[in-house]
């Protein structure tokens, strides 16, 4: 199983929006679908919220076989309300192109 692990930026004053957004995911009658898009994307998804003093930053970690391939399928069904959302809140445009994907730069396994 292979892993991708992106790092997001909350823009200042958007915290309280983010937090939100989370908290109606972890809703059970909100959960099972959002869990659905993952799953029909092949990924299994962790989200962490990192608080520093520069500011406060999402890492998302998508596991399986392909992360990549799912997550580009989990943006293209991306539905416009969280397009704009994340536009808003992170200020990465979901109907651009991809962003560049992380470089493993380090891993004590290998």
């Amino acid at each position: 199983m292979a892993l991708l692990s992106m790092c997001f930026p909350i823009l200042p004053g958007k915290l309280g929006k983010w937090q939100e957004m989370i908290n109606s995911w972890n809703d059970p009658s909100i959960k099972a679908e959002t869990d659905k898009v993952r799953e029909e994307a092949g990924v299994y998804e962790r989200t962490f919220l990192q608080k520093t003093p520069n500011g406060d930053f999402v890492i998302v970690t998508l596991e399986g076989e392909n992360p990549a391939e799912g997550f580009g399928k989990m943006m293209a069904g991306m539905p416009e309300e969280f397009a704009e959302f994340v536009l808003d809140v992170h200020g990465f445009d979901m109907k651009g192109p991809p962003p560049p994907l992380p470089q493993l730069v380090y891993d004590s396994r290998v």
